[in-house]
């Protein structure tokens, strides 16, 4: 049997070191291509391209590699990639450790650079004054809808939509107690609490609620304080040294907030791609229904209303489409529709995500912190929903502020 074990290891290390051999070259390569796009004044960042690999290399794949593991491989051979051309900066809404900088990584991995930002505006703010490559914005969420004060910054600022991803939003109840009776004071942003709320009560009903500015931040706080918990995702947990008291205490499973990135340029298209506008009209009977129909050969994803807060009383509407602006039949529909409405805003065409498979931070390595006496990672069935265990410890490293 050790005969068979090391016969398989020396197979492994043989392939490890093959691996290794062809990982750098694709950096030569990828030094190259930056040189070329560098000498010829081309965008750096293609995300389009990145999803034609994933495309491709999904159908490739014979498996036991799944699909989700083999995106989360190469989301950090792209961003290796972008490193050694150049480091990529995205900014996004923070403090670290939110719901936004969750969903910047699983978009261009932990080899980016991130620049948490204060408030929305100076998200965009920091993109637009070129502090940052790249910029990430929650857009909407599953159970509430879509986020209004990114629709108007979209409306009001000039960037492009280029790419999109959908986050799973986990809650964790999370503290230095050693038990739930232990828990004086809850922290919590105010969409996480409410959506936990059925759970609270039962369990910790007797805890005092006080809202925090975002997930992170309740993790920070609780972190000072011994009779104080945190409602929070695993990374903040596991950054700010939290044991988990509860798993999975949010009432609706399958809770996602999509996500949109930023950019400066146009996305060519790739066959399997979404276009995000908006537009407005006139005041008269039929006017909306015009612009609708407009758009009846193509299918439209998302529709929503929102007060325009520049002027009072009118309306922009946001829509989802489903191909790419450069598509014939989505560019006839287009023309059509400006020809019934009083303005029209093409925010960006960029790669379809499939909300059905959204980002797992549980499928990522948050556990590799535990200590001795927990189970390894491989045998906690990560992302299967249970009954809530006991603490756990993980030392080391919502839509909220998402």
């Amino acid at each position: 049997m050790d005969e068979e074990l090391d016969k398989i290891r020396e197979e492994i290390d043989c392939t490890d070191a093959e691996l290794l051999r062809l990982l750098n070259r694709r950096m030569e390569l990828a030094i190259e291509v930056g040189r070329i796009k560098a000498s010829m004044g081309l965008p750096l960042f293609h995300p389009e391209r990145e999803q034609i690999i994933f495309q491709r290399l999904s159908k490739l794949n014979p498996g036991p590699l799944s699909e989700e593991s083999l995106r989360s491989i190469y989301r950090e051979v792209f961003a290796a990639s972008r490193l050694i051309q150049y480091r990529l900066q995205v900014a996004f809404l923070g403090p670290e450790w939110t719901n936004s900088h969750l969903a910047s990584i699983s978009l261009f991995g932990h080899s980016a650079s991130y620049l948490p930002c204060a408030s929305l505006e100076e998200v965009f703010d920091s993109f637009l004054k070129g502090k940052a490559h790249l910029a990430v914005i929650p857009i909407e969420t599953s159970l509430h809808g879509g986020v209004g004060h990114s629709m108007d910054l979209l409306y009001e600022r000039e960037v492009h939509v280029i790419s999109e991803c959908y986050l799973e939003i986990a809650h964790y109840l999370c503290s230095n107690a050693q038990g739930l009776g232990d828990i004086k004071r809850l922290y919590g942003h105010p969409q996480a609490i409410d959506q936990c709320r059925r759970w609270l009560l039962e369990n910790i009903g007797h805890a005092e609620h006080i809202e925090s500015s975002s997930t992170a931040r309740s993790a920070l706080l609780a972190k000072d304080d011994p009779n104080g918990a945190a409602i929070c995702n695993l990374y903040a947990a596991q950054r700010h040294g939290l044991g988990i008291l509860a798993e999975r205490i949010e009432e609706s499973p399958g809770n996602a907030t999509r996500f949109l990135a930023l950019g400066n340029y146009c996305n060519p298209p790739t066959g399997n791609d979404k276009t995000s506008l908006l537009f407005a009209v006139s005041d008269r009977p039929g006017s909306l229904l015009a612009a609708l129909g407009a758009l009846s050969s193509i299918n439209m994803t998302r529709i929503e209303s929102r007060p325009n807060r520049l002027f009072s009383w009118q309306y922009l509407f946001y829509a989802d489409i489903e191909g790419h602006r450069d598509d014939s039949p989505v560019r006839a529909a287009l023309d059509v529709l400006a020809k019934n409405v009083t303005f029209l805003k093409i925010l960006g065409s960029y790669p379809k995500s499939d909300p059905a498979q959204p980002f797992r931070i549980e499928k990522e390595k948050m556990r590799t912190g535990a200590k001795p006496q927990d189970k390894p990672p491989e045998a906690e069935g990560l992302g299967q929903s249970g009954p809530a265990p006991r603490r756990r410890d993980y030392s080391g490293g919502g839509h909220e502020r998402a």
